[in-house]
């Protein structure tokens, strides 16, 4: 079975070459901005776990078939990338506004005007218009329970990884001490990891259905989920340089790209989202 993934895997990169050249690249920056750190074996233990973290994904695939929905797209594609960008761009800009603008001192009367625009921070509105305006059935969007436990195998490999290397990367305990359980959860689960791999499934495969061409929407829909984390590093890090930002949202890059190879192997965000919402490792902190 190994041999016929690594074959599989050959063939993807010959396929898809300027897809597979950009997450190379992506590769690259980590190791040499890990390596320039003093922190190489952060970086490829980062690296590792993306790529065990699919293979083992591959196995239970193929070990364990499901016959799924899969992701239709059934409105034109241009129509859907077109809704997808102005929404995720009326997002960002709220992040702008709250992070940057002043929001604490700006006039009431403005800041009300503005707050509605969280629901496209978390897409809210994208969701409720899929739903009951494009009239997607929740299986079509990627709700089921496909490999539900397979997040437990993938959690082990990235703890025994981190705690290896980088067990200064893991905040579990201060999460937990912090927040509390359900906070946590909520956190996690509803405000991050679902929302944004709900956006990481549309942007992929209505990318990828409009360019015919599924590796350039996977490749695409990470790099633009990694840099819309630009005005959130900017607020957490102080005068940090643009070009500290971008190395920041490159090196989440590949955890991007596992998480939406996750959704697209099991034909369902479950797992990406149980992944994502549980992910206090660290280990892409580089």
């Amino acid at each position: 079975m190994l041999q016929q993934l690594f074959r599989s895997y050959l063939a993807a990169l010959q396929k898809h070459p300027l897809a597979s050249a950009a997450i190379l690249a992506t590769f690259a920056v980590v190791l040499i901005y890990t390596w320039s750190s003093g922190r190489l074996l952060h970086g490829i233990g980062y690296l590792g776990a993306v790529v065990a973290g699919g293979i083992i994904t591959d196995i239970v695939v193929r070990l364990r078939p499901i016959i799924s929905t899969g992701f239709p797209v059934k409105k034109p594609a241009h129509r859907e990338v077109a809704l997808i960008l102005i929404c995720t761009l009326l997002g960002i800009t709220f992040l702008l506004v709250r992070f940057f603008a002043g929001w604490e001192t700006m006039n009431g009367i403005i800041r009300l005007l503005l707050l509605p625009l969280i629901l496209f921070t978390f897409p809210v509105v994208l969701g409720a218009i899929y739903l009951f305006v494009y009239k997607y059935k929740p299986r079509e969007l990627g709700i089921n329970l496909n490999y539900w436990y397979l997040p437990l195998i993938l959690h082990l490999l990235w703890a025994a990884i981190t705690l290896t290397i980088a067990p200064d990367k893991s905040h579990w305990q201060e999460a937990y001490k912090e927040y509390g359980l359900l906070y946590f959860l909520y956190m996690g689960i509803v405000t991050a990891a679902l929302s944004e791999e709900f956006l990481r499934m549309l942007l992929q495969t209505r990318i990828g259905k409009l360019t015919n061409n599924f590796a350039t929407g996977f490749v695409t829909a990470s790099t633009i989920w990694a840099f819309m984390h630009l005005p959130i590093y900017f607020r957490d890090n102080p005068n940090p340089t643009l070009w500290e930002g971008c190395i920041g949202a490159i090196s989440i890059v590949p955890i991007g790209l596992f998480w939406g190879y996750l959704t697209y192997r099991t034909q369902s965000m479950i797992p990406a989202i149980l992944m994502h919402g549980f992910n206090l490792w660290g280990l892409q902190n580089v």
